[in-house]
């Protein structure tokens, strides 16, 4: 077992397939977010491109970060405490379910729509 746990090949496709650092990791994910940015609408193949490249650099900075500061609450609070909050909506697509969400949003759709009905019905018994 020793002699494979020494094996170059073994060891360079272990270091091949770790994700990168955090920080290149970012920097390229920002790097196709503005190319795809950038590009006109009739590049449709170089957007295609650019739009898998970020999802893969999206997977690849997840991993990263996974790496760092570990899973669940724990990694939550570890990153946290290093100052690299995650943004908000990353937050709610990890941890909100998608119905949940759409239940959410048309709860206060029609909360608006009877506060307007209401106030409808107010303003014609005033005048």
């Amino acid at each position: 077992m020793r002699v494979a746990a020494r094996d170059p090949d073994l060891l360079l496709i272990a270091a091949m397939s770790e994700p990168p650092p955090l920080d290149e990791a970012r920097s390229s994910l920002e790097f196709w977010r503005r190319r795809r940015a950038r590009l006109p609408v009739y590049r449709v193949g170089a957007r295609r491109e650019a739009g898998l490249m970020v999802a893969r650099w999206q997977a690849r900075v997840a991993e990263a970060e996974r790496l760092r500061y570990g899973t669940g609450i724990v990694g939550l609070v570890r990153r946290l405490l290093a100052g690299d909050a995650p943004s908000v909506r990353g937050l709610a697509r990890r941890w909100v379910p998608r119905r949940l969400v759409v239940l959410a949003v048309g709860v206060l759709a029609a909360w608006l729509a009877v506060c307007v009905l209401v106030l409808a019905a107010i303003a014609s018994l005033v005048t």
